[in-house]
């Protein structure tokens, strides 16, 4: 019916129409009433030829023909717009566009350090903090960043709202050196929030000869737990290097240990491998410490010395005369895997694997 009435009206407004175009829109309206025949039509417009183009079109593109189409809804549905691009950008009237001056600034642009990867931020460097608002300074620090993600928050009014959450170290290098987030609706304004509350939490490191992690013995080793994420820290000689995680070896340079092994077991997230590094190394046992606990000397036995012992502590109200006893258990949590390692039983997980021969 609906189709009927827009193909009169737009007869009506045609002045040179002859009368019989009337009986060819009654007919034309009967044929659209039908299913079968709409769909004839809209395959086969010469069936119509009492019709005029005019009305055709308008008949065509009616509710009839548009009933079942809708917006597409869900998410992801909708395309992203392109934005519009200036045309007249760096033209002026009556000159060429000034093509040599936008090829020297994108060759300007500076190139960022390289991080663990070509295209991660990780272990980037953004330099020492901002100077405070009394003009203190930090030129002995820097900054290295941790982790980049894009996190987002679904709310009643805008929905998800997607921001930026940045993981940023600094460090002295000297045994000072803290860890912060921030985050911003930008990369860099995240960034720079991180690099400037960082500072403001700093731990100060102990350190055994200014090369290594500082154990309560030379047989003791430092494991750190932070929710899933378990860190086991053992203590090396001078000239080994750090074989660890690439974010526990970027935190290693900015708090100034150079020869540690560290393994990570559990989850591998960077903030719950930093929170359980600075919870161990903060938290470790001095040689003094140890020693005024014991009342005792602590001796080191190192390689290149044989069998003489090196005392590396002594108590401060001197050692006690009644000797240790011998019956005393150490509190020391033994790994399995070390122990396979120590007696040379441990095997490769590929040792019992059936290979075919070909």
């Amino acid at each position: 019916m609906a189709a009927c009435i827009r193909v009169c009206c737009a007869l009506r407004l045609t002045v040179s129409a002859p009368l019989r175009t009337f009986g060819g829109a009654v007919q034309a309206s009967q044929l659209a009433s039908r299913p079968s025949a709409a769909s004839s039509l809209q395959r086969n417009p010469a069936l119509l030829p009492l019709c005029p183009a005019t009305a055709w079109q308008q008949t065509r593109n009616g509710s009839f023909f548009n009933k079942c189409a809708g917006a597409r809804k869900g998410r992801g549905k909708r395309t992203k717009r392109k934005l519009k691009r200036d045309l007249n950008r760096g033209q002026s009237i009556g000159e060429v566009r000034q093509r040599d001056e936008w090829e020297r600034k994108r060759k300007m642009k500076v190139k960022r350090e390289r991080g663990w990867t070509g295209r991660s931020w990780g272990g980037i460097s953004l330099g020492p903090p901002d100077p405070g608002p009394n003009g203190e300074t930090y030129e002995g620090f820097d900054s290295r960043v941790i982790e980049v993600k894009t996190v987002f928050n679904m709310t009643a009014k805008e929905g998800r709202k997607r921001s930026i959450s940045c993981l940023v170290a600094v460090g002295n290098g000297n045994g000072a050196a803290g860890f912060a987030l921030g985050k911003a609706a930008e990369r860099n304004t995240a960034l720079r929030k991180a690099k400037n509350r960082a500072i403001h939490y700093l731990y100060y490191i102990e350190r055994y000869n200014d090369s290594t992690i500082l154990l309560s013995t030379v047989y003791h080793d430092i494991e750190s737990k932070f929710k899933r994420t378990t860190l086991r820290m053992k203590k090396q000689n001078k000239g080994y290097g750090l074989h660890c995680h690439r974010a526990v070896i970027t935190l290693c340079k900015l708090i100034g240990i150079k020869d540690m092994y560290c393994k990570v077991e559990g989850s591998v997230n960077l903030l719950n491998i930093t929170r359980a590094l600075f919870t161990g190394l903060a938290t470790q046992e001095t040689h003094q410490a140890l020693a005024d606990k014991k009342q005792l000397h602590v001796v080191e036995f190192q390689a290149q010395r044989g069998p003489l012992p090196v005392v590396v502590a002594s108590p401060k109200d001197g050692a006690q005369t009644d000797p240790e006893p011998e019956d005393e258990i150490p509190n020391t949590r033994l790994h399995w895997s070390d122990v396979q390692a120590a007696q040379g039983t441990k095997r490769s997980i590929w040792a019992g694997v059936k290979r075919t021969i070909w």
